[in-house]
């Protein structure tokens, strides 16, 4: 891959993983109309707890996500294990956090997780 294509890839991967850590500090505020039930857990995890989780994850993808980041600019192997952990972690943080409303979807954060299941086949296939 020449250089700037992989720099231009990284730097769209740190975009993504800084979205990560920046909406996980943020949580639930950042949405609207947010229910608090999250439809793959129900009433499973409730409160302080649920809010405590949904940033301990959204962070947690963000930070491997960024490493991610920083192996492909530096054209090291390392990029795929963090990419693989990053996207796990984020796909989980949606599946944590949307309700079940479909006119959230894009709110809740849908399009993160499909960038997220897009790195994820990258880098498994790569």
């Amino acid at each position: 891959m020449a250089a700037w294509l992989r720099y231009l890839v990284a730097f769209l991967m740190f975009a993504h993983g800084f979205v990560y850590i920046r909406v996980g500090g943020a949580l639930p505020g950042t949405v609207q109309g947010w229910n608090g039930r999250p439809w793959l857990l129900g009433h499973a995890i409730t409160g302080g707890a649920l809010i405590t989780l949904l940033r301990a994850v959204h962070v947690a993808a963000g930070i491997a996500i960024v490493a991610c980041a920083v192996g492909i600019a530096l054209n090291h192997p390392s990029w795929r294990t963090f990419a693989i952990l990053g996207s796990a972690v984020g796909l989980v943080a949606f599946a944590t956090f949307w309700d079940g409303q479909t006119r959230l979807l894009f709110d809740e954060g849908a399009v993160g997780a499909v960038i997220s299941l897009g790195l994820l086949l990258a880098a498994l296939l790569a």
